[in-house]
């Protein structure tokens, strides 16, 4: 796993909060890295004897422009400059090869399909389009990088005439809440692709696809794990295709030794947003209420408040040894909607109006959301508010920005639940940013092992060091 020389996470942390509730004109004022270019010449072919490269340049021209490549992107500057780079990267060796371009989709760019993150509403569209002159649908995300022709050798392997569902799989170890538990007799069984090596589908089952979701509709207007959910879809309880495992999509750097047999490989570097915002411009909010002083403020207090320089903790009960802020809002068992809006409007009000970042964070969250100051301020101008207290604040606020016009930036880097709640595969290629709840798991092993700025840190007064095998 890579990361930048030289900076810490938090700092690293802080200079990303651009991906997450800034309106476009501000996020402009952040520099993009620029993607890996692609192979210049034939040399960068796999290697083959001479008589063999133009017979498989010439097989490969044809079957170039029967696969659409979908770059699952959004439309935030930031994220939308990076899938443009690899756009353009996939087209430049496509050009190389002489021949006709394949089309290359960024789905923020559908019409009608602004955040499609279920990617399942786009299979009629796909159906409609591209169901007659294609043979696949070729999904990768933005730091996905993908070698032209490998990748159509690799696919070359399977009768596009047939229904094929392929990827990288990952499967879970135990069932996990994330999933409803899901095969929870063996969960091993069940595979889902890992989309930063890239997933594809061919065109008879993107077709039937679209068929079933025009006759029905999908049932949920939310999704929790959406790789692992699509994989569900089509499985359809068994009589659909299970993920066919494809040893060439991988998530290995490009320069890891291994990706010499890969057609595709990921990029795992943190991205670079600009300079790293400094401490005194993120304010940190901690929601938590009495019963919970106890056990979790010391969590908080033991990993990564040191890392904050501005920092309230806000309760139902006025604490002074912790100390925290009595909103005045009670305590409720489901969503905390109330409470949160409390917190936003604190933050306009109370705070340095020179503090440009919210930092809001559940007492059981190693770390979590973030917001603008500007963004808050065309949130609580507008009239959009918890339609009840104990309302999931999450969802009202998705809604409440949605219709404002402020896009919700994803990031995978965010984690809803703990790290064994996830593959080992898919978490290894990655730099988590947070991971959520304290069930059954040691916390602080937790944050020294995944998000301390430091491998090795000092737990009352001793050094500590942690393996990831072990969590």
């Amino acid at each position: 796993m890579s990361r930048e020389p030289g900076c810490s996470r938090w700092p690293l942390f802080a200079a990303c909060a651009c991906l997450f509730l800034l309106p476009p004109l501000l996020a402009r004022a952040f520099a993009v890295g620029v993607a890996p270019g692609a192979a210049e010449d034939e040399t960068e072919l796999p290697v083959l004897q001479k008589s063999e490269k133009s017979g498989t340049i010439s097989k490969i021209s044809r079957e170039l422009k029967e696969i659409v490549f979908v770059i699952q992107s959004q439309s935030n500057y930031f994220h939308s400059k990076k899938a443009e780079d690899l756009k353009r990267d996939i087209l430049k060796q496509a050009a190389d090869l002489g021949k006709e371009l394949p089309v290359v989709l960024l789905t923020h760019q559908m019409e009608g399909h602004e955040g499609a993150w279920t990617i399942l509403p786009l299979m009629r569209d796909f159906s409609v389009t591209y169901g007659r002159n294609s043979t696949w649908i070729f999904f990768c995300e933005e730091d996905t990088r993908i070698q032209v022709v490998k990748l159509l050798e690799t696919l070359g392997r399977f009768d596009g005439s047939k229904e094929w569902f392929l990827g990288k799989a990952l499967y879970d170890e135990e069932s996990t809440i994330i999933h409803h538990y899901a095969f929870a007799e063996n969960p091993t069984v069940f595979k889902f692709p890992d989309f930063a090596a890239g997933w594809a589908l061919s065109i008879p089952l993107v077709n039937k696809l679209a068929k079933k979701l025009k006759s029905e509709p999908l049932k949920s207007d939310f999704t929790i794990d959406l790789k692992h959910e699509i994989a569900l879809y089509i499985w359809q309880k068994g009589e659909g295709p299970h993920l066919t495992p494809v040893p060439e999509f991988c998530t290995d750097g490009v320069s890891s030794y291994k990706a010499d047999h890969c057609a595709t490989t990921f990029s795992n570097f943190l991205p670079l947003c600009g300079e790293p915002v400094k401490k005194e411009d993120v304010f940190v909010a901690v929601k938590t209420c009495q019963k919970f002083h106890g056990d979790r403020i010391p969590v908080v207090k033991q990993t990564w408040e040191r890392e904050a320089a501005l920092i309230e903790y806000y309760s139902d009960y006025a604490d002074n040894s912790i100390p925290t802020i009595d909103l005045g809002i009670p305590n409720t068992d489901r969503g905390h909607c109330g409470k949160t809006f409390a917190i936003l409007e604190r933050f306009l009000n109370y705070s340095s109006p020179r503090t440009p970042w919210l930092v809001i964070v559940d007492d059981d969250t190693l770390i979590r959301m973030v917001f603008s100051r500007v963004a808050v301020q065309k949130l609580l101008a507008s009239k959009c508010r918890c339609y009840s207290m104990d309302a999931p604040d999450d969802m009202v606020l998705g809604m409440c920005f949605s219709g404002l016009g402020i896009p919700i930036t994803h990031s995978p880097l965010f984690h809803q639940a703990r790290p064994m709640d996830y593959p080992k595969d898919y978490l290894s290629h990655q730099i988590p940013v947070s991971f959520h709840k304290h069930w059954n798991i040691d916390p602080v092993k937790v944050y020294f092992t995944w998000l301390a700025p430091n491998t090795e840190e000092s737990v009352n007064g001793k050094k500590v060091g942690y393996n990831r095998e072990d969590l």
